[in-house]
């Protein structure tokens, strides 16, 4: 509801918004530390955060099953979001044509060129580019899922994590990659998506059921000792 309501406010000011942001004078050192924790939650990211996961904590590495199926739904969900949107970014070449408030949707098209020609936003394998795949942001949806994570297994990295959630949500709109609100719809979905995912344990609990239907029947669940459901380290029947 407060998405919504932040959503419907947000809208009619995005092309000032991301217009203002793309003008601040951000450069040099700073621009490059911003471009840096704009990547958190990405990929290298998540590769870095599963080793040292690993590592430091290996009783809770079991619960980076749930931060990648977490990651995997946030993906099913974000992509065909883009696609059936079809929102130009806030870039250059685009602004010549479409304004903060242009949405192609499903139905309409762009020319990409003469060798590419005129291609909806969906259509992905005719090799167009991501300039119509504004909203959500995708780095948003990843950050704020890696924060989900974070906060709910280290309490005491909860403002940290936030913290670079919002610097990540900030980055895209000052490098002009996106419109406040395509932060705004990325920022909700990632949260809803990884939000119920961690709390109830879906990625061990998946592996949960797969191993018990595919290897051992008699194993009892692991996801128990992460919810308080009992231990998960003992054999039923003894």
């Amino acid at each position: 509801m407060i998405s919504a309501l932040l959503f419907a406010v947000l809208l009619p000011l995005d092309g000032v918004i991301a217009g203002l942001a793309r003008s601040a004078p951000i450069g040099g050192d700073l621009r490059r530390v911003v471009g840096w924790f704009g990547e958190y939650g990405q990929g290298g990211m998540a590769i870095l955060l599963a080793v040292l996961v690993w590592k430091l904590d290996r009783p809770n590495a079991r619960r980076l099953l749930d931060y990648l199926l977490a990651m995997l739904l946030a993906a099913i969900a974000t992509l065909p979001m883009k696609m059936l949107t079809g929102r130009p970014r806030p870039r250059p070449d685009m602004l010549e044509t479409y304004g903060s408030l242009d949405f192609l949707g499903p139905f309409g098209a762009h020319p990409f060129g003469a060798e590419i020609g005129v291609r909806h936003a969906w259509e992905f394998w005719a090799n167009i580019s991501s300039d119509l795949w504004s909203m959500p942001s995708s780095h948003t949806v990843y950050a704020v899922v890696m924060s989900v994570w974070l906060a709910a297994m280290y309490p005491k990295l909860r403002t940290m994590a936030w913290s670079l959630a919002g610097v990540v949500g900030c980055s895209r709109i000052l490098f002009g990659a996106h419109y406040p609100t395509d932060v705004l719809v990325g920022a909700t979905l990632g949260y809803v998506v990884a939000a119920p995912c961690v709390k109830m344990c879906w990625g061990v609990r998946l592996m949960d059921w797969v191993w018990q239907i595919g290897v051992d029947p008699e194993t009892l669940p692991a996801a128990g000792r992460f919810i308080g459901e009992g231990p998960a380290t003992e054999r039923r029947g003894g």
